[in-house]
């Protein structure tokens, strides 16, 4: 290509070649408007299967350009153009400095254990940035060959080419699959990830640089890569790695999504030896999440601990002052027992007092006074309503039995599921059990009186630690 078209678009002037694979290419340039060099990435239509290519091509830029992390060379620009009377479309970035890991391993490099542990911790932080979006952003090719390392320990994340809905002709013969073989999840041979996928290539990674071997020359047990055994010695021979890294190591290559981390925030709180992680909704002190490893538990506690002295006793007073009028009313009513009409409109009236002064109380001490409690384990949802630290009723629901979720506002899921995340501003915030072979649809209701934007944020919280994909499009909703 130099020596056809020195520069593109007036602008870019090529200097070598970066990377090609497939019908494209990656040319380190210098934009001679700012005397900057830049990685230009060139699709060239001739050399396209069909149409899908240029589609996910254009995807690919257009989610950079959303894009602001200093570990995400910035995007620059994207554009179409003619070399050689050949039609090209171009997607303009940031260069980013160094080399790619796989290539210092090649050279002999040998990471030492606190750059592998840095190496580590910078790409969660990215990939925590990726999962803020809404959807989360999936990478789905973390390999060496995609994270750019300088000798003052930055690291850069490149590629973005297999994100989301980018398809690649694989090993297996036309299947459509993403990633790279050996570096690739298993759920990625049936189509699918989730917010866990990219820590099985960020795990893949880390293995190959401890060990210098690729993930896929590693024996597989039961699918998982059994590299404990296979290089235990030749691990620390190569680089002193730490007992707990190994083990938080092990974790990330779990064969089965739900086995693993489910987000990087979790892995890297692992890895910093936080196995405790609390959270709370900065507007209510009620409400609080308690995280330790895989297990998550919401308690929302008694509203009446946030609602005002005056307003409780004020309730309190007017259902105690009607129960009293429809008591004295229904003990005095009986001399109008000799004016039919009159007695009986008298005696609904005291009926209305008494059950509307009862429904007020009950109401206060089973929804005011009541804390909830939801724990999510990898098996079951717990929901337990407790008056006074007494709990006054539990259900267990498995997930295995989950039908749907569904969550307005945020996503409308089909799936297995008994669970309902309802968040509306007229529907309350509702947990939902399907029981099997009855037409009886128990209702587990709570946070009645938190604001929308917490019920929200608790339905995000829940669908991520449940993890719900879209059919469809293969995302996980949060």
């Amino acid at each position: 290509m130099n020596n056809i078209a020195i520069f593109l678009e007036n602008r870019y002037r090529i200097l070598d070649v970066l990377g090609e694979g497939g019908c494209g290419k990656t040319y380190r340039a210098v934009d001679e408007a700012c005397q900057a060099e830049v990685a230009i990435k060139v699709l060239n239509l001739r050399g396209m299967s069909d149409w899908k290519t240029l589609e996910l091509f254009d995807r690919e830029a257009k989610i950079l350009a959303q894009l602001e992390h200093p570990a995400i060379p910035r995007y620059l620009d994207f554009f179409q153009t003619e070399i050689a009377g050949e039609e090209v479309f171009c997607l303009v970035q940031a260069i980013a400095p160094g080399r790619s890991l796989a290539s210092w391993i090649e050279s002999g490099y040998i990471f030492n254990s606190i750059e592998l542990r840095n190496i580590a911790t910078q790409i969660l932080e990215i990939l925590i940035y990726l999962q803020t979006f809404t959807p989360p952003i999936i990478h789905r090719d973390l390999k060496p060959q995609n994270l750019i390392w300088r000798e003052s320990g930055n690291i850069y994340l490149i590629d973005f080419g297999a994100v989301r809905d980018t398809y690649h002709l694989t090993v297996t013969g036309g299947s459509t699959i993403v990633g790279t073989y050996g570096y690739m999840a298993p759920e990625q041979f049936r189509g699918q990830a989730v917010l866990a996928t990219d820590l099985y290539g960020l795990g893949t990674t880390l293995l190959y640089l401890a060990s210098g071997k690729d993930p896929a020359d590693f024996p597989i047990e039961q699918m998982k890569i059994d590299f404990r055994d296979a290089l235990s010695d030749r691990l620390h021979q190569r680089v002193k790695i730490s007992p707990n890294f190994i083990d938080w190591l092990d974790g990330l290559l779990e064969p089965i999504p739900e086995d693993r981390y489910r987000s990087a925030a979790r892995a890297l709180a692992a890895l910093n030896g936080k196995n405790t992680v609390k959270t709370r909704h900065p507007k209510h002190p009620i409400t609080q999440i308690e995280r330790q490893g895989e297990t998550m538990k919401i308690v929302i506690l008694p509203i009446w601990l946030k609602t005002d002295r005056s307003q409780r006793h004020f309730f309190t007073a007017i259902s105690l002052i009607l129960l009293a009028i429809g008591i004295f009313g229904l003990m005095t009513s009986a001399s109008l027992n000799q004016i039919p009409g009159l007695f009986c409109l008298c005696l609904l009236l005291e009926i209305v007092l008494i059950s509307g002064s009862i429904r007020i109380l009950w109401h206060y001490y089973n929804n005011v006074r009541c804390q909830h409690e939801i724990e999510i384990t990898k098996q079951n949802v717990i929901c337990t309503t407790k008056i006074d630290e007494v709990s006054i009723s539990q259900r267990i629901i498995k997930l295995k039995d989950i039908e749907h979720v569904n969550c307005p506002k945020i996503s409308r899921l089909n799936f297995k599921s008994g669970i309902e995340l309802s968040v509306s501003t007229k529907r309350h915030f509702q947990l939902k059990c399907d029981e099997e072979e009855t037409t009886f649809l128990p209702l587990y209701t709570f946070g009645r009186y938190l604001d929308r934007a917490e019920k929200i944020w608790l339905a995000c919280e829940i669908l991520e630690q449940i993890q719900y994909l879209d059919p469809e499009t293969d995302r996980i909703f949060y």
